[in-house]
């Protein structure tokens, strides 16, 4: 069942089109701050040698079997904010930037924020879930970047079904091909990227984007 009656006040101007990506972005220093936090600790982990890195990797990464003996919850939320490397990371603070400045307009500060802890844990969670035995570490924002790009569509969908348009059948499809680009990827990288994360933070992202929107009234 999908429920796309969103309030919004950018959805009272149909004709006006932002576009996702440009320099008045920058005033969305929430995201701003976030995205420049994981580069300097990106920046900080090539510093260090590599004893120290797999030191904060254990210490902070998430693994699914400490999970299941119920250890180290906090990483549920610090694993989002360690990344496997530079080119890792560029692609998701692009993907941050770009769909954390259009949802942090609609849901504000602290709903943005709950937003990302929520749709990052539910990512671990799945990952958890999907592959309980698992010992090595689950590393990366794409989670929540995930339940971002949810959020991104869920508002679209929502825009169009105020005009009296069916989207239902949009948006299920629109689930289902990133659910299954997702499983094909996670296959062809043999499990290194970690779909099982994604389909998780998207799919928590969807059900819960409309209770994080800021109220119009």
């Amino acid at each position: 069942m999908l429920n796309l009656a969103v309030m919004s006040e950018d959805f009272d101007h149909p004709k006006r089109r932002e576009p996702i990506f440009n320099p008045s972005a920058f005033e969305a220093l929430p995201v701003v701050v976030l995205v420049l936090a994981m580069i300097a600790i990106q920046g900080w982990m090539a510093y260090i040698d590599i004893y120290a890195q797999n030191s904060i990797y254990r210490e902070y990464a998430f693994y699914s079997v400490r999970f299941w003996q119920r250890e180290d919850l906090s990483a549920l939320i610090t694993h989002a904010f360690l990344h496997g490397g530079w080119a890792h990371l560029v692609m998701n603070m692009i993907a941050l930037f770009a769909l954390g400045t259009f949802c942090w307009k609609r849901m504000g500060t602290a709903n943005f924020y709950a937003f990302m802890g929520i749709t990052a844990a539910a990512g671990a969670i799945t990952f958890a879930l999907i592959r309980p035995g698992e010992t090595g570490p689950l590393v990366g924002a794409s989670g929540a970047i995930f339940g971002l790009l949810a959020a991104f569509k869920y508002i679209q969908f929502a825009h169009i079904a105020e005009r009296g348009v069916d989207v239902r059948r949009d948006a299920i499809l629109f689930l289902v091909q990133i659910t299954v680009l997702n499983f094909i990827l996670g296959i062809a990288t043999g499990g290194m990227m970690a779909w099982e994360a994604h389909f998780g933070g998207l799919a928590i992202g969807w059900f819960i984007t409309p209770y994080m929107m800021k109220s119009t009234s």
